[in-house]
């Protein structure tokens, strides 16, 4: 929808929704429905097992996980350069945390794993439950897979690797 001075999409902020929203976003870019298509259609397949599976090669990768939680203060923010992340909870819940960008950080990039870390503690952070997306755009920080309580949790997840220009 279109709206005269009014932009209802940017493409600088992390996206938080249900899934059965997702025709909002299918319009953005054909990568991105691409890989909601893929959540949509597999994350209720008790067949689906932990891997990688290449949607579009080169473009869109997803990635279906189980893993432990853990407490904030033991990761570090991490941004994507090339591609943005779109993380769906299958089964659980987890906390992301997000934080901005300071022109003034330097923080080493490894363009192999289209990857940078770096400690950041001035965050907020939002709570991701079973059939939940976020997608986090290149260069937006942020930090998955961090508990919703003070004990770890094990969650099962499927993360989207989707390249956007």
């Amino acid at each position: 929808m279109d709206i005269p001075g009014v932009s209802l999409f940017r493409r600088d902020i992390m996206i938080v929704d249900h899934i059965k929203n997702r025709s909002r976003y299918e319009h953005c870019h054909k990568n991105i429905a691409a890989a909601l298509q893929f959540i949509a259609e597999h994350a209720d397949d008790p067949e689906l097992k932990d891997g990688s599976y290449p949607v579009i090669p080169d473009e869109v990768i997803v990635h279906v996980l189980t893993k432990e939680t853990h407490g904030r203060d033991e990761a570090k923010m991490e941004i994507h350069k090339n591609f943005m992340d779109i993380h769906y909870i299958i089964k659980g819940a987890e906390s992301c945390a997000v934080a901005p960008l300071a022109p003034e950080q330097d923080i080493a990039y490894d363009p192999n794993t289209d990857n940078a870390f770096w400690d950041c503690k001035d965050s907020y952070s939002v709570v991701i439950g079973e059939g939940e997306f976020y997608a986090v755009w290149p260069m937006e920080p942020h930090c998955p897979l961090c508990n919703t309580a003070e004990a770890p949790e094990t969650i099962r997840k499927i993360i989207c690797k989707v390249k956007v220009d």
